[in-house]
């Protein structure tokens, strides 16, 4: 059970994982094979050292990564968090999107894949000062390189290889009365009666590396979950933010697309990769839980117990004439990707779903509100089917 829930099978020194990663497939990379592992508790509950490897056989190239972390102190967090990797990513997942080189990423997959190979080293510190209250401190440098599915274009159409990033970020996280289940390494939360506020502030440090830019990118988010008894409750996500400066269209705020079948509360289930961007935006996720106050009265269905969920997301954006690299004579460094554009008319797509069947899955059905005329460059699809893993009890 353990391994099926966190990934990883441990021996009594190393935890070997995850097992979802160990084979996938996508067109940029062919079949893929990766191997993994972690050192456990046995081994010290105050540092964890962990590392991949992996080949696709299409690209012919090894990737891999490694993390190192220091846990200074269990009942509150402070931990400190050194990464790097030289691996392909989806640049524009969701918060809870499956994550590349997953098999169920492959097997689920709708067709939009178009991953980019990132070269990153990054490290994170969080201090817990209390419970409840959060501030994180970190710096990251990396390199996104073009392919034939994520192209990089100047205006004047000369290619370009890569583009680099150079970035200092700070961050607060503010949760009154918060449920949190805690581990050596890790804590997982279970929610709050009140609202959890989240903020963050990034600069981008010019010719850190070669060619990285200068910005400043102002990120907010808050969530609340109330309970309307005896309708059930809402789980309701507002962010918003802006980027301060001229930067490629790869550091601008690439909307969360669903290349999958697989339901992400944090993405849009009819939305592409690379489909919209934005300097300066608000989203926003909702979705109303029923408890079965419908279906739980229904002859014979009310038996198993399957509870209906309302959902509603949207987005609304916009581009400034230095960022917006979809235009015809435009002050962007980068062309868009074909397809790419504002999202200055609102995006707005909303559905039902079906939760707790055989007490595990969940399947919602998604249709798209706006923007659902033909677009060049863009398959759109109007309708989504999405299932998700999902414990309810």
């Amino acid at each position: 059970i353990n391994t099926v829930i966190v990934g990883y099978w441990n021996t009594k020194y190393i935890g070997i994982g995850p097992y979802y990663k160990l084979a996938s497939f996508n067109k940029l990379e062919g079949f893929r094979m990766q191997l993994g592992g972690r050192t456990t508790t046995n081994v010290s509950r105050t540092v964890r050292v962990g590392g991949y490897v992996a080949y696709g056989t299409r690209d012919e190239d090894v990737k891999g990564g490694g993390s190192v972390e220091v846990a200074f102190n269990r009942h509150l967090t402070r931990k400190l968090t050194l990464t790097a990797r030289h691996d392909v990513m989806q640049l524009g997942a969701g918060q809870n999107a499956l994550t590349e080189s997953n098999i169920l990423s492959s097997i689920l997959s709708r067709g939009d894949q178009r991953l980019s190979m990132v070269n990153r080293g990054e490290a994170v510190y969080e201090h817990e000062w209390c419970h409840g209250v959060s501030t994180f401190a970190g710096a990251r440098m990396q390199r996104i390189f073009a392919n034939r599915y994520v192209p990089m274009l100047r205006p004047d159409g000369v290619p370009v290889n890569s583009v680099s990033d150079a970035a200092v970020h700070v961050g607060l996280r503010l949760s009154k009365n918060e449920t949190v289940y805690r581990m050596p390494f890790d804590k997982q939360s279970m929610g709050s009666v009140y609202p959890i506020l989240t903020l963050g502030f990034s600069a981008g440090i010019p010719d850190a590396l070669h060619g990285s830019y200068e910005y400043y990118r102002l990120e907010g988010g808050i969530r609340y979950r109330p309970e309307l008894p005896p309708v059930g409750y809402s789980d309701i996500t507002v962010q918003g933010g802006h980027i301060f400066g001229k930067v490629p269209y790869q550091l601008l705020k690439l909307h969360e697309g669903n290349g999958t079948y697989f339901y992400d509360p944090y993405a849009f289930s009819c939305m592409n990769f690379y489909e919209f961007a934005s300097d300066a935006w608000v989203s926003w996720f909702w979705e109303h839980h029923f408890n079965g106050v419908l279906l739980g009265r229904l002859p014979l269905i009310k038996k198993l117990k399957w509870r209906e969920v309302l959902v509603c997301k949207g987005v609304w954006g916009t581009l400034s004439r230095e960022n917006n690299g979809s235009t015809a004579g435009t002050q962007a460094d980068l062309l868009f990707p074909a397809g790419m554009t504002s999202v200055s008319d609102p995006y707005v797509e909303a559905g039902f779903g079906v939760e707790n069947i055989f007490r595990l899955f969940r399947v919602d059905c998604i249709w798209r509100l706006t923007h659902r005329g033909p677009k060049p460059g863009q398959e759109i699809q109007n309708f989504a089917v999405n299932l998700s893993l999902q414990l309810k009890f």
